[in-house]
């Protein structure tokens, strides 16, 4: 949960003492999730989070959750919640 921005199976398998591919089985056999899907649905939660509670830019949003990749970080987005990062701040600073 507080390390998304860096998280990765192998550091999870290493803390966990478990091999990487019995730790993914697990995951997914528990959570019906891949740790990969996991951890952009908790980044992509966050960013929401950030965009409708603060004024931060969104560049340095994308950034604070953990992607490189502004374009991927838009796609994915606008995939998850049907609308841009931009848009997103609008409708929830309206409420």
């Amino acid at each position: 949960e507080e390390n998304y921005k860096t998280a990765s199976l192998t550091e999870l398998a290493k803390i966990t003492s478990l091999p990487v591919y019995q730790l993914s089985r697990l995951i997914k056999q528990y959570s019906h999730f891949t740790f990969t899907e996991l951890l952009q649905q908790k980044r992509l939660n966050q960013a929401a989070f950030l965009l409708s509670t603060t004024k931060l830019p969104v560049e340095h949003i994308i950034a604070a959750v953990g992607y490189d990749n502004t374009s991927y970080f838009h796609k994915i987005f606008r995939k998850h919640f049907l609308t841009t990062p931009r848009s997103y701040r609008c409708a929830e600073t309206d409420h």
